[in-house]
């Protein structure tokens, strides 16, 4: 088993092909800290044009969703710690890791035979350069197997291990590695957690079974991509599921929390990675110029390489302000962030703008009284 300390920094390193997980073969290369250049051609101007976040006027926020009626069920107590029902560990295919992670996660509920080659062509498609999002995976697992598939972003600590403590094995996606080795986006599914320790354990399509990585470490690579998680279930566990997420389950009230989140990160750290994570964050509640102005900030401190929401989250924030033409030159600049190129504008998000004109109705009505 490959212990990782505070990172996955040992100097022998998966040497890398593609810049999203998956590799067919494994070797082991000699890797610097510094050996993944930054990329100018996708960076933003050192002076951005918009203020930073931090000097925008506090937004007009919107009143918290509707409260859900509690599930009439309640979870067992997170435990010091704790582990899944035994779970198969399979070898990734080349750029593979959402499927086998998926087929990882349904061992842990009786499916033993699932395979990821069907998964992948399921979740992926057959072209062998895309990655896998979360949608496809609920209605997949719906029809196959009656099961169900829940995702969110703003994922925590406290999340991962109350949904292992209940017999839930969550998926996440983070960095495969620290960022400056190599920047590929991963999916890992986690099999357990010891507070004494400080250690998450996964099953790694790429790094191994039961892998330990600690608590600092799984947090900060799982920053870059908005702490994004999914979790397999059978239907009838779904009070209990819900029980668990609490108001995340909700996706407006997820999306406000995560907003307060990654602003007061970003603020606090100022880093490229927290900046970034703000601009998602602020895109995702219907922010436009906000996120803008973050992403502007994030980029010019650091490298998106890898970072698969960038391409998608920007240029459509900058659509949303009617910077068209801005819009088209940074889908341009951002197309080849990760390893599935995309110069095709990516469908705006439909939620998001909705939060928008509500937040715009609410500002017409204060501000004409």
């Amino acid at each position: 088993m490959r212990r990782l300390g505070r990172g996955i920094a040992s100097t022998a390193v998966l040497s890398i092909v593609l810049t999203s997980c998956g590799l067919a073969a494994l070797s082991t290369t000699a890797v610097a800290p510094d050996a993944v250049a930054h990329h100018p051609e996708i960076a933003a101007p050192a002076a951005p044009a918009h203020p930073a976040p931090a000097a925008i006027h506090e937004p007009i926020l919107l009143q918290k969703a509707a409260a859900v009626p509690e599930p009439a069920v309640t979870p067992k107590a997170t435990l010091p710690a704790a582990s899944t029902a035994p779970m198969r560990h399979i070898w990734q295919s080349l750029n593979n890791c959402g499927p086998a992670a998926v087929v990882m996660a349904l061992s842990t509920l009786g499916i033993a035979d699932a395979d990821q080659e069907t998964a992948r062509l399921a979740l992926r498609g057959p072209d062998w350069n895309r990655g896998m999002g979360p949608g496809p995976v609920d209605p997949w697992v719906r029809s196959l197997y009656g099961l169900r598939s829940t995702w969110r972003s703003n994922g925590t600590h406290e999340l991962m291990k109350s949904l292992v403590s209940n017999g839930f094995a969550p998926m996440v996606t983070q960095w495969m590695q620290d960022p400056w080795i190599s920047r590929i986006g991963h999916w890992r599914t986690v099999t357990g957690y010891d507070d004494a320790k400080r250690v998450f354990y996964v099953n790694d399509s790429m790094l191994g079974r039961g892998v330990p990585l600690t608590y600092e470490w799984f947090d900060s690579n799982w920053q870059p991509f908005s702490y994004r998680w999914m979790v397999l279930y059978r239907p009838e566990a779904e009070p209990l599921v819900r029980a668990i997420v609490g108001p995340d389950w909700n996706e407006r009230t997820m999306r406000q929390r995560f907003y307060e989140r990654a602003r007061g990160e970003a603020l606090e750290r100022d880093d490229s990675a927290s900046w970034l994570a703000y601009g998602e964050a602020s895109y995702q509640n219907g922010l436009f110029a906000e996120a803008v102005a973050a992403f502007e900030k994030g980029l010019a401190l650091g490298s998106a390489q890898g970072v698969f929401t960038l391409r998608s989250s920007y240029p459509q924030a900058l659509r949303a302000l009617g910077r068209e033409q801005d819009a088209a030159k940074a889908q341009q600049r951002l197309s080849g962030i990760t390893s599935v190129t995309a110069t095709v504008a990516p469908p705006p998000d439909a939620i998001a703008a909705s939060i928008a004109q509500e937040r715009a109705r609410l500002e017409g009505v204060l501000f004409s009284e």
